[in-house]
């Protein structure tokens, strides 16, 4: 099948272009940057079509038992915001990467059921978000829209015949979000949710989810520290060159670091 360009190297352009919009933008009020660690598990399941261009009658196959990526990995985490009054803009990212070896269950695509693959998985995930605050009593709530950005490179490679199968798409989710907002002395706790369930959009649809939890506890003036806990649900369909694929897959991890309010 044809690919095209690294999609893991198309959302970090994507998201260093976003960070880089924020912070232009912040002369206005400020900018706060946080740099972390994100430690991150994935699970749930891929099909592949052979070629038809819809996968609907492909199995779905597990990510650790057919396809062997169980491990959970750590990536950088980066995030911007830049808080102009109205609006407050946000970008992040993170990266999971992972390889595997596992027995195919059923086909997927070119490669026959039973085949022993060597599998590799770059997946690059960018937020980008524009919300508006309003205070309500001790919280803040900030309704607003985020566009997800999903980059999925996988590979599956016929360990003994050399023969391969790949998953290479970008996918632009905008949907409906709020970030919740709270605090009490030197603690604020921040919540964030965004769905979307779709027919169709663009080559792509399904349902997604995002939500997250994050405490930051101020240590000085402009400087903190934070910790949070990330879910991604991904159910959806699309296609890569000429062959469709299914996912069902849902990432969850917690992720550490330090920020600065310029």
């Amino acid at each position: 099948m044809t690919t095209t360009p690294s999609s893991a190297a198309r959302v970090a352009r994507l998201s260093a272009a976003a960070a880089a919009l924020c912070l232009a933008a912040c002369s206005s009020t400020g900018v706060t940057a946080q740099l972390g660690y994100s430690y991150a598990s994935l699970g749930g399941s891929l099909a592949l079509d052979d070629g038809t261009g819809s996968a609907s009658g492909s199995a779905q196959q597990g990510i650790g038992s057919a396809f062997g990526l169980r491990d959970a990995h750590g990536s950088p985490f980066v995030r911007v915001q830049a808080d102009l009054g109205a609006p407050v803009l946000t970008a992040s990212v993170f990266w999971l990467r992972q390889a595997g070896s596992g027995r195919l269950d059923d086909t997927f695509g070119g490669l026959a059921q039973g085949d022993q693959v060597e599998t590799s998985l770059d997946l690059s995930v960018g937020k980008i978000d524009a919300v508006y605050d309003l205070e309500l009593g001790p919280l803040k709530v900030s309704p607003g829209v985020a566009v997800d950005v999903f980059a999925i490179d996988f590979v599956a490679r016929d360990a003994n015949l050399g023969g391969s199968e790949q998953i290479d798409d970008v996918v632009f989710v905008p949907m409906p979000f709020v970030r919740v907002e709270g605090g009490l002395g030197p603690v604020t706790a921040v919540g964030e949710l965004g769905f979307l369930e779709v027919e169709g959009l663009g080559d792509s649809g399904g349902r997604f989810l995002d939500a997250s939890a994050m405490f930051e506890y101020r240590l000085a003036a402009g400087l903190h520290l934070f910790g949070g806990y990330r879910f991604l649900d991904l159910d959806g369909t699309g296609s890569t060159g000429t062959e469709g694929y299914t996912l069902d897959l849902q990432l969850r991890g917690w992720t550490f670091g330090g920020g600065l309010r310029f």
